[in-house]
């Protein structure tokens, strides 16, 4: 079975799985973005976001630049149809009213992904939160202190982290002690988030470790990161930085290379995973 078959529906990895084909197709035509748009009738940042998977592509579209870029019938068919299946609406829109926009492009590509590294100087990984923590947090954004929102917040949390055990994508995390210190809830609501960490670092597809304050000074102090590695991909493919009002995405070859090298700092210097148990166990007391 082709390995695009098994990718969600109006998965954003089709978008930029396509959009990356018809980039090649288009350079070994010739043609320039501007011959794109001008043929299709668009300005040229249009292509640019379809090539980069950022925008849907409709499937005349793939149909036009196809014929622009002289490709035959059987790749056409192939490529119309990977069209249609990347506009499909996918299982996350159904908690659309849950996240900021910015944010369903990530969930996207984290959906897919094969790969996971992130850095976190504050916050638990919302893959890695149990149900105590979201509705903390949720009470320090929210003023309302709505019910149904919390409960759908979790909802959507815990269907995030189904996929890290059904599909077992690799994750690697670093957590800044920080993340662990900072109070939340009760002692009991504590001991359920870190006893759920140590349980989650057991997994063969999940590498966990704490960065300990003893390290002093590092590469990372300017924030948290996320790196995602697309299927069939043999390396990180973007980096994903947050900041209060959006997200930013990095692809050029040199941050990929530079963010790489801070992850793999921070591997490093972080305690090694069975130590960071031996941490996390002696911040519930020994219990476990």
């Amino acid at each position: 079975m082709d390995e695009m078959d098994e990718l969600s529906a109006g998965s954003p990895v089709r978008r930029w799985r396509l959009g990356k084909r018809l980039r090649e197709l288009r350079e070994a035509a010739g043609k320039s973005q501007d011959d794109a748009a001008g043929y299709l009738g668009v300005k040229r940042p249009t292509i640019s976001r379809l090539e980069n998977g950022r925008n849907a592509i409709l499937a005349k579209n793939v149909k036009f630049l196809c014929q622009l870029y002289g490709v035959g019938a059987p790749e056409v068919d192939m490529l119309v149809r990977q069209a249609e299946e990347s506009n499909d609406r996918g299982w996350w829109l159904s908690y659309s009213d849950t996240m900021p926009n910015w944010f369903e492009t990530y969930v996207g590509f984290e959906a897919d992904a094969s790969a996971i590294w992130t850095y976190e100087s504050e916050l638990v990984p919302g893959l890695l939160q149990v149900p105590s923590y979201v509705r903390a947090l949720k009470a320090v954004h929210e003023d309302d202190g709505d019910e149904t929102e919390t409960v759908k917040s979790i909802s959507f949390r815990l269907a995030r982290q189904k996929r890290l055990e059904t599909r077992a994508p690799v994750l690697r995390a670093v957590l800044n002690e920080s993340v662990l210190r900072r109070r939340f809830g009760s002692a009991e609501d504590m001991m359920e988030q870190i006893e759920h960490l140590i349980n989650v670092s057991l997994r063969d597809n999940v590498t966990l470790q704490v960065l300990p304050f003893d390290v002093g000074l590092h590469t990372s102090m300017k924030g948290p990161f996320s790196m995602l590695t697309l299927p069939d991909e043999p390396a990180p493919n973007f980096v994903y930085l947050e900041h209060q009002d959006g997200a930013v995405y990095l692809e050029r070859p040199t941050d990929l290379t530079r963010y790489t090298r801070a992850f793999e700092a921070l591997v490093q210097r972080a305690l090694s995973p069975e130590s960071t148990r031996d941490f996390m166990t002696s911040l519930m007391g020994g219990r476990q």
